[in-house]
């Protein structure tokens, strides 16, 4: 369940590239973007950056199988959404009892 709303973050369509830092600034990402366009299968890793004394903002990094790295905006509802979404069927998966 967790993959398919994975796939959904992933289909949903980036517009234009997002470029990361490269000098150590305070922030790892220069822009964000609202919108995913890569497949499922370019898909690698996403990583949550809380807030901090180096960065006020929260980032999210999108890790691409070919190297790329995509920041997608917090802020956006469509985002916000698709990871609510996330926490939920977490939340539902580890509530199954086990055997």
């Amino acid at each position: 369940m967790v993959y398919k709303l994975i796939v959904a973050l992933a289909v949903v369509a980036l517009t234009s590239s997002h470029e990361l830092t490269r000098n150590g600034g305070r922030c790892s990402c220069l822009r964000t973007t609202d919108k995913i366009g890569f497949g499922p299968n370019q898909f690698k890793t996403i990583e949550i950056l809380p807030a901090s004394a180096s960065c006020e903002n929260v980032e999210i990094i999108v890790n691409l199988k070919s190297g790329r790295q995509i920041c997608l905006d917090p802020n956006a509802s469509q985002i916000r959404n698709i990871f609510q979404q996330l926490i939920k069927k977490k939340g539902k998966k580890n509530d199954k009892p086990r055997n």
